[in-house]
């Protein structure tokens, strides 16, 4: 029976079990985050010469090797999130901390775009509707008070919708996966009756690397804020606590690394946490079809 709580005890259970592979996982993702803090740090320096902001063409030449190593982090990624659903999907898979990069990354990549795709055409297909509708009550009408609550009305639903939407595709992945075979159908097949299920195991995963996140950031810039604070109503003392931070970014320190650190840290507990939540749903679902299945849920 699936449940929120066995979606977590799944999820947590690839710490339990592989937390050697947690652990290249994040210090995998440690390297490309300090690759792109370097490729970032120059630029984040020279964004303060007045020169160098007007000079397009050097501005834009310069973010090249940016958007590579964003592109090349977005694969690490990819890598990473199929390596933690086949930790639960496949347990018994050979190989360091359960990477590969052949066609199960392919198709998750597939998937990713697949969806994005849908998302940007439903999104614009919505936002006209909304529009329209929007402009004929404000037209109509002509009360601001009722366009305001209109729009935020019609804004909660269609996050609803995304929500609905994400959740009852969310399998589609661990299936892929398992199936070896694109299985969005399946996905939303199985996902029926399910979505509270899914939403709660997804809320407390996100709460989690949200904390986490909140916390690393603050320890990062807990200085930053406390001389904003300080400099409140002194727009000289606010300049210099701004320039202080611009200085500090274009420049590699040991506050950086630690926040790079951090962030792989978290990285890596929410690829975990994350990809292993979704597989041990799906593999609850189809439990029939996996011999150790009671080793892992009981």
């Amino acid at each position: 029976m699936i449940s929120v709580g066995r979606i977590l005890e799944g999820a947590f259970g690839v710490f339990r079990e592989h937390f050697t592979a947690v652990a290249i996982w994040g210090g995998i993702y440690l390297v490309c985050n300090l690759a792109m803090v370097l490729a970032i740090q120059p630029l984040l320096g020279a964004a303060t010469d007045p020169a160098f902001a007007r000079n397009t063409a050097a501005a834009i030449s310069a973010m090249g090797p940016v958007w590579l190593l964003v592109l090349l982090l977005a694969i690490v990624g990819i890598v990473l999130y199929t390596a933690a659903m086949r930790a639960v999907i496949r347990p018994q898979a050979s190989g360091i901390a359960f990477l590969r990069l052949g066609m199960d990354e392919l198709r998750t990549f597939g998937l990713l775009v697949l969806f994005m795709i849908a998302s940007f055409v439903l999104f614009f297909s919505s936002s006209l509707v909304v529009g329209l509708l929007i402009g004929g009550v404000a037209a109509g009408s002509e009360s601001v008070a009722l366009t305001a609550i209109l729009s935020v009305i019609v804004g909660l639903v269609i996050l609803g919708a995304l929500i609905f939407l994400v959740m009852r595709f969310s399998l589609a992945f661990p299936l892929t996966l398992h199936r070896r075979a694109f299985a969005i159908g399946e996905a939303w097949r199985l996902s029926r009756g399910h979505f509270w299920t899914l939403f709660g195991a997804a809320l407390v995963v996100s709460v989690i690397g949200f904390v986490l996140s909140t916390a690393i950031n603050m320890v990062a810039m807990g200085g930053y804020f406390a001389d904003i604070m300080s400099a409140a109503g002194n727009p000289d003392a606010m300049a210099r606590a701004m320039e202080r931070q611009a200085n500090a970014a274009g420049s590699f320190n040991t506050l950086m690394i630690l926040q790079s650190i951090g962030g792989s840290i978290v990285a890596a507990i929410w690829f975990a946490l994350s990809g292993g939540s979704v597989a041990s749903a799906a593999r609850l679902l189809i439990r029939d079809e996996f011999d150790d299945a009671e080793d892992v849920f009981g």
